[in-house]
């Protein structure tokens, strides 16, 4: 009995000391399991922040007509876009230049001439138009921004103004604006939006005219036509300049807005406005990463 007693005692001795064994066993499994935890999570946070993007500074001047402008709604495009770069906390990167102020927004300086064409039209059928060629290269030369963007002949359209000759006019105003940009600076050339011939003005104008296009000159079709040859004349630039080995890069804004987005057949609506600030934000953003 007492043998017994003794075996039973011995047994139950093992139990606990096993028992004992797989406790400590099982506490250092967990703890060895939070720091693998906290290990991947420290890997976790050292990889995002590796990751997160840097910036580069830039001076940034906007060249065009009233759509750069910023025709009918103050600042056009261009407010909504410092807002959409300042909300991101991007705005520090970003500074705008130019000889010309307009809209409610952290940087409204610009080059937006609202009724100017590429180059002087002395007459047409919406009479004498200034050009932007010979102030390109002056504002350039002064302000000398890392990027410039272009966006102009929507009133050559309107004028009807040898209309097969606008992309040479471009290129005139490319190679001054490369002439006296800095080194390494960048152009995005934009394409322009369509233009709707059978759009009514909100109110007509003080001659009467209840249309910004001159219906007697163009049909929505024929419109379109005279857009879309203007655009693949950019396009063709664009790839002649890259050809050429230049900073360049097409902007391709038709394919952002509709005529759905127009205010008055010309120009963007706010939701058009606020379309195309989101449109260079991308572009500008996507340049100043680094």
């Amino acid at each position: 009995m007492k043998r017994l007693t003794a075996i039973t005692a011995f047994i139950m001795a093992a139990a606990m000391l096993s028992g004992c064994g797989d406790s400590g066993s099982s506490s250092e499994s967990k703890a060895e399991t939070a720091a693998q935890s906290q290990s991947s999570t420290l890997q976790e946070s050292s990889s995002q922040e590796e990751q997160a993007p840097t910036y580069k500074s830039i001076k940034l001047m906007t060249f065009g007509d009233s759509i750069t402008d910023g025709f009918w709604l103050e600042g056009g495009y261009r407010k909504f876009l410092c807002d959409e770069l300042e909300a991101d906390g991007l705005s520090q990167y970003v500074d705008f230049v130019g000889s010309k102020t307009g809209g409610q927004c952290y940087d409204n300086e610009h080059e937006g001439y609202s009724g100017f064409s590429i180059c002087r039209i002395e007459d047409s059928i919406t009479g004498a138009r200034m050009g932007i060629d010979k102030l390109v290269p002056k504002r350039v030369e002064k302000y000398q921004p890392d990027v410039l963007t272009i966006m102009i002949g929507t009133n050559d359209l309107l004028s009807n103004y040898e209309l097969d000759k606008a992309g040479e006019r471009l290129e005139g105003v490319i190679d001054s604006a490369f002439e006296k940009l800095p080194e390494g600076a960048m152009v995005f050339l934009a394409t322009i939006p369509d233009m709707d011939a059978d759009a009514k003005l909100p109110e007509p104008d003080a001659s009467g005219q209840d249309t910004y296009i001159d219906q007697a000159t163009f049909t929505a079709e024929s419109m379109d036509e005279c857009v879309k040859n203007y655009n693949e004349q950019i396009k063709a630039l664009v790839e002649k300049k890259k050809g050429e080995g230049k900073n360049i890069e097409l902007a391709d804004v038709h394919s952002v807005l509709t005529k759905q987005d127009l205010y008055d057949g010309v120009h963007p609506s706010e939701e058009g406005y606020k379309k195309l600030a989101s449109f260079w934000y991308g572009v500008i953003t996507d340049y100043i990463k680094e």
